[in-house]
Order: structure tokens, then sequence, then C-alpha cells
């Protein structure tokens, strides 16, 4: 036991120090002269009327708000959750590298350009975006994993954490969206024949029914939610803004974005998983469309880093 913990050690110090590293960062970006944002006053209150659904958000971060308080609603768990999802986020993009044959300098490239990005704002807060950054990742690394190995399990890895994203934010209907198109417009479409796969939607629709009960026992808030996020406030953004900002957003790293993308959509030994490629295409032409906010593709990002990381480790070693 203990020789295997030496060994995981050695293979592992340096993203457990890249770990400690992105949780200390996160504790360090805010004074301690600033209170909590209004937001995250709103989610800790959540806790204290526990339900399946809510008029803006899904109840998953309530249920973590119950946790804060039981551990003592303190400000050092209100910051660690963030931080530890955007930590996590660092994890599995080092493990996708690795499981695509990435070695040292592409974990490397891959898990610092996420630390130094607009990520580690977004996980100073206590709101559902840490999460789902997190957990769109997870989706793509299970999908990944099952091209790679055509085992079955990962089909239904993924529909766990289709149903943790529906209940931490209802933002996931749109990559849904892209993964959809994205499957279609690729070689990888044969996966709609495969049996797992209807068997692990079937598994999300029953998971995700006590939130639809909830939904229609309340008339739908949320689709009053989303007219008036419409009215108030998408309405006064501009596609042009929200592209913008996106490259504002990962300025440091947007050569190995368009690695990534570029492998993805046309280098041949990445040929399996331009899905994933497609899939942010057009989910970013979506929200586009739509003058989302901005920080809602950042989820999109991670595992296009990975690629555009391994891809420029593989342009270099040759």
């Amino acid at each position: 036991m203990q020789n295997k913990f030496i060994s995981f050690l050695k293979a592992y110090w340096i993203l457990i120090l890249l770990v400690v590293t992105k949780i200390a960062l996160q504790f360090s970006l805010v004074h301690p002269c600033y209170e909590l944002h209004r937001d995250e006053f709103l989610h800790l209150d959540q806790a204290n009327h526990l339900a399946f659904g809510y008029i803006s958000v899904p109840p998953f971060t309530s249920l973590l708000s119950k946790l804060i308080m039981l551990l003592g609603g303190g400000i050092f768990w209100i910051r660690f959750f963030p931080a530890m999802f955007g930590a996590l986020t660092i994890v599995v993009v080092w493990l996708m590298v690795e499981s695509l044959g990435g070695k040292l300098w592409a974990k490397l490239l891959a898990s610092i350009a996420i630390l130094f990005s607009v990520i580690a704002r977004i996980n100073i807060l206590y709101q559902p975006n840490s999460f789902e950054i997190l957990d769109w990742t997870l989706i793509f690394w299970a999908l990944i994993q099952y091209t790679t190995t055509h085992k079955n399990q990962w089909l239904y890895t993924m529909a766990v954490f289709v149903t943790l994203g529906f209940y931490n934010k209802y933002n996931l209907i749109f990559l849904l969206f892209g993964l959809i198109s994205g499957y279609t417009l690729s070689r990888e479409r044969k996966i709609f024949i495969t049996k797992s796969l209807w068997w692990a939607i079937l598994l999300i629709t029953v998971f995700i029914v006590p939130n639809i009960i909830w939904q229609i026992m309340h008339d739908f808030p949320v689709i009053k939610h989303l007219h008036a996020l419409q009215s108030k406030q998408l309405d006064h953004n501009s596609g042009f803004g929200f592209l913008s900002d996106q490259l504002k957003f990962f300025a440091s790293s947007i050569l190995i974005i368009l690695a990534g993308l570029f492998c993805l959509l046309f280098y041949k030994p990445f040929r399996s998983y331009r899905f994933v490629g497609i899939c942010f295409i057009s989910t970013i032409t979506i929200f586009t469309l739509l003058k989302a906010k901005n920080y809602y593709a950042l989820g999109l990002y991670p595992v296009i880093i990975a690629f555009g990381s391994l891809y420029t480790e593989t342009i270099f070693k040759k």
C-alpha cells in the first residue's frame, strides 16, 4: 500500500503541486475586506428552503449550500468549493491529455493555460458556474473515453455527469444541442445506433423527472425567468460583444485554442474526436445568435485547450 502511494506521488507530484497552487491562488485573489456577491447570498439562503427547483436555478447549488452550512457556514468553505471545482477541472484536463497519449509538456501546457485564464475569475465566486465548467469538461472526458475504448460504461458515466449538470444549471441544454450536431456531422454519428446510448438517455430522463415535475407543478417558472433574462439583460448584449469577449478571456492561450480547433477539424489522427470541434463551433454559434452572456461558453474551452496542447507537443516533437 505504501509503495503504491509513493508511486502515485512520483507520477503525479506536479499535478498535486498545480492543484495546491490553484486552490491557494483562488483564496489569494479576493481581499478579506470584500463581502460576498449578492448572488452568493441568494445561493446560500436557498439552503434554508430546499426544493427540487427554484425560479432561476436547479437545486444542486442549494444542496451544496446546505453542506456548507453543516460545515459551519464560514467564508473558508464558501471560497473552498469553487476553488476545488477549478482544481478538479485541471485534474480532469491533465488526465484527458494523458489518456490521449500526451506527455509531461502537453499536460503542463494545458494545465497552466487553464490556471491562468478567466476561469480563475469564475472560481472566486460561489455560483453554479464553477461546477458547470468542471461538469462540461467531465462530459467531454467521458465521451472521449468512450470514443477511445468503446466501453459502454463511459456512456453511463456521461449520463451521471449530464444529470449533475442539469441539476446545476439549465445552460447544459445548449451543450447537448452542440453535441448532437457534433455527432451528426461527424463519422461518430454511429453512436446514435448504440443501445447503451439510449439506455443512458433513459437514465438521464428518469433522474431529472423530479425537477420536471416541480416545473410542471409551478407552471414552469424557468420559462418566465428566461423571458425576463432575455428582455432585461440579453437584449442589451450583442453577438459581436460575446465573440470579442471570448478572445479577451483566453488571450494568453488563444494560440493553443486555435491549435485545438485546427487539429480537431483537420488533423487525421484526431478525426475520431472531430465531434468535439464541431460541438464547440455549434455551441458558440448558438450563444452568439442568442446574444448570450460572455461566460456561458467557458465550459467548452478546457477540452479544446487539452487537444491544442497535445497537438502543440506533437508538432514540436517533429
